[in-house]
């Protein structure tokens, strides 16, 4: 895939942050899981626990320095969807570390809409940032990875994966699966390692929605 492919087909991207983080992650990045624990100083026990496990619920953390902050609950995802998902290519620990190492971003209205809309979500606001893509892909190009599929979920169905499936641009197959599925299902996931620190630079709008007032605003 080409990076002026992506920005031209998935002009913004959508980022569902918890609600009221904003003023947070505009101090201090968009942090992956795992960079936000190191931000708050966690011990090494909890950060291994929340970076390699699953979190059926939210866990909230604390910081002398630093505001509360919330790390979403994988309720999408269940350890036995991801052991058959995994297949054996990788132990879920891994898999959990992985996506932990990550920031996510949709690409499409309906994704988002699909994720909002979820029983988990669906009666909670949530601070939804609208990121211009073209300037964030040309400056994070080295971190940006791409999913076919939401690789934090094993509901309804555990589609295979590995750490294989998140891929640089160049290795993407969005012909392939532009002329397979379409555009709008070409690409599930776009995906940043680690942190973009300087977030607030591409952020267009940010938003407070829900299932009920998202199609009225975006």
């Amino acid at each position: 895939m080409e990076l002026e492919e992506l920005y031209t087909h998935y002009p913004v991207l959508y980022h569902m942050a918890w609600n009221k983080s904003w003023p947070t992650i505009k101090k201090h990045g968009l942090l992956s899981t795992n960079s936000l624990l190191e931000l708050y100083e966690i011990d090494d026990s909890t950060k291994s626990i929340v970076a390699t496990q699953h979190r059926p619920e939210c866990v909230t953390i604390q910081s002398k320095h630093l505001p509360d902050a919330v790390i979403r609950d994988q309720i999408p995802m269940t350890d036995k969807g991801v052991i058959r998902a995994l297949n054996g290519t990788m132990m879920p620990s891994e898999w959990y570390y992985l996506l932990n190492s990550m920031v996510f971003f949709w690409p499409t209205k309906s994704r988002l809409k699909t994720m909002i809309s979820a029983k988990a979500y669906r009666d909670l606001n949530h601070d939804v940032l609208i990121v211009r893509t073209e300037p964030l892909v040309k400056e994070y190009v080295k971190r940006l990875r791409i999913s076919p599929i939401n690789s934090g979920c094993t509901k309804p169905f555990a589609h295979p994966r590995s750490k294989n499936l998140f891929k640089d641009i160049t290795s993407y197959p969005f012909s392939e699966r532009k002329s397979k599925y379409g555009t709008e299902k070409a690409i599930a996931e776009v995906c940043f390692l680690d942190a973009i620190p300087n977030i607030e630079n591409f952020v267009e709008d940010v938003l407070v929605l829900n299932a009920d007032n998202l199609d009225a605003n975006i």
